[in-house]
């Protein structure tokens, strides 16, 4: 008999036969073995494409934040104006408490930008804690200016923020302290 190149003629592939089933139906050991093998390699991807997401390995390094700008602290507020000499039955009345001042803060790299504050928001903080409506005072302090049974309440933007994004690590960085669109909060 000559080789198959010289005659030109295949022969017919031996038949492959399957390895036989056990007898409950199991995988024999060399296919469980593969088996288990693939199962491993699926798993750990799995994991490495969930450590990297975590990591932020598929996104650009964030942009570092700038700002043009410049820092300005809020005015201390001022003490509210006197008020009429008592009467002979005084009542106790509560005065409120001036909020701290804010210390100056600049957004660093790692701030988050929390958004940009309206004169409405200054409005709304009035109405929400029942202080009557905005003001400003000639010392350009801001303040909700009281109505009949409610003292005046001083504020700052950093006090804006802090309330409008009920955050009490937010702080505000004032473009120009009049001009409260100007005002931009961080966290």
């Amino acid at each position: 008999m000559l080789p198959a190149f010289l005659t030109g003629k295949k022969e017919p592939p031996p038949a492959r036969t399957a390895p036989p089933l056990a007898p409950d139906g199991s995988l024999p050991a060399s296919e469980r073995g593969m088996l288990i093998f693939v199962a491993t390699l699926l798993g750990v991807g799995t994991l490495a494409v969930v450590v990297l997401l975590g990591l932020g390995g598929f996104t650009a390094p964030p942009a570092k934040a700038t700002s043009s700008a410049v820092p300005v602290a809020s005015p201390t507020p001022t003490p509210p104006e006197p008020s009429p000499a008592p009467s002979p039955t005084p009542s106790p009345t509560r005065s409120p408490v001036p909020p701290k001042p804010s210390p100056k803060r600049s957004p660093s790299p790692t701030s988050t930008f929390l958004g940009i504050l309206t004169a409405r928001d200054l409005s709304t903080f009035c109405s929400a804690n029942h202080a009557g409506r905005v003001a400003q005072h000639s010392d350009r302090s801001w303040y909700c200016k009281s109505t009949t049974g409610h003292p005046s309440l001083p504020f700052s933007s950093t006090d804006i923020c802090r309330w409008r994004y009920d955050d009490k690590a937010a702080w505000a960085v004032a473009g120009d302290i009049d001009d409260p669109t100007t005002w931009k909060c961080f966290t």
